[in-house]
């Protein structure tokens, strides 16, 4: 007598759908949430230089000059206002001092999951720096 083979018995079905949903589905929203993070970061960067910059050249710590420059950048990149904050390291309306450094701080939001067409979920916050010296050799009246 000779012996039957057994067969094997599966859920095809069940099995290709817990595998996407356990794992391909959350590796693709990582992987469609990458880009976002890493122009948030570019996007705060160049705010924060911006910034101090901007504060540098009027020559007076002016918090409102600060964040209508990295505003400029964070809206042409897309972010809203209230996903940005702006910080500066001097004393609010003083005349900044020869050979000083200026330290502008850009903070914004960074969305845990990014769902193209559906919307984005914020988790954390980015923070982004920049120092700008002031010219040693400027004239002040």
């Amino acid at each position: 007598m000779t012996a039957r083979p057994h067969r094997e018995r599966g859920f095809v079905a069940i099995e290709l759908a817990a595998g996407v949903a356990l794992l391909i589905f959350p590796v693709a929203l990582l992987v469609s949430s990458l880009p976002g993070w890493f122009d948030r970061q570019s996007l705060a960067r160049q705010a924060a230089r911006d910034a101090a910059r901007a504060v540098v050249l009027d020559g007076t710590c002016r918090p409102d000059v600060a964040s209508a420059a990295a505003a400029r950048i964070t809206r042409g990149g897309g972010l809203e206002p209230g996903d940005v904050s702006v910080e500066l390291a001097c004393e609010p309306g003083r005349a900044l001092d020869r050979d000083s450094v200026v330290t502008a701080t850009v903070t914004v939001d960074m969305p845990a999951v990014a769902v193209p067409l559906v919307g984005s979920v914020s988790a954390w916050r980015w923070t982004a720096t920049h120092r700008e010296p002031v010219d040693p050799y400027t004239s002040r009246p």
